[in-house]
């Protein structure tokens, strides 16, 4: 039932697009807190399109931007192909390994295509490229790209790259 109100309410969110940012924002946000993802603060703008997987734990800042297509990811299963292929026994532990929590700081931006694997911190105020693949900490005021993501600039000297 909760997924059928997650889509529910982010197909409304969808219709109002058009004529209010503002009521556009309020389905998004409620519809992404059926999911159990947390908010401190309000964001900026989530697009309809990203896709928050928050089994893991995930908590979004204040003034946050998410752009079309992102992917916030805050499990991975891979790890049990090693374990697979090894023969050996299910570790006990599996799911703690499995879920890791995902944050993004107040006043950042991630930009369409970019894909956030567990375990991530992104500090505050910073920009992730399009298309960039973001695992571990990224610090405050970092401006990332590529893939892996690597740091290329800083938002404090943002007005030095003529920008």
């Amino acid at each position: 039932m909760k997924r059928f109100i997650f889509y529910l309410l982010k197909m409304i969110a969808f219709c109002c697009r058009a004529f209010s940012p503002n009521l556009y924002k309020f389905f998004v946000v409620k519809a992404h807190l059926i999911q159990h993802v947390k908010f401190a603060g309000s964001p900026e703008y989530i697009d309809y399109t990203a896709h928050l997987d928050a089994s893991g734990g995930l908590c979004i800042g204040n003034k946050v931007v998410i752009s079309t297509k992102v992917i916030v990811l805050t499990h991975d299963w891979s790890f049990l192909v090693r374990v697979h292929a090894n023969s050996v026994v299910y570790p006990s532990n599996q799911y703690q390994m499995a879920y890791k929590a995902v944050s993004i700081g107040d006043y950042s931006f991630i930009g369409a295509g970019a894909i956030i694997l567990p375990g991530s911190n992104i500090g505050k105020y910073c920009i992730v490229g399009a298309g960039a693949v973001v695992k571990g900490e990224i610090e405050d005021y970092a401006i990332i790209i590529g893939n892996p993501a690597s740091k290329i600039g800083d938002t404090r000297y943002i007005r030095e790259l003529g920008l």
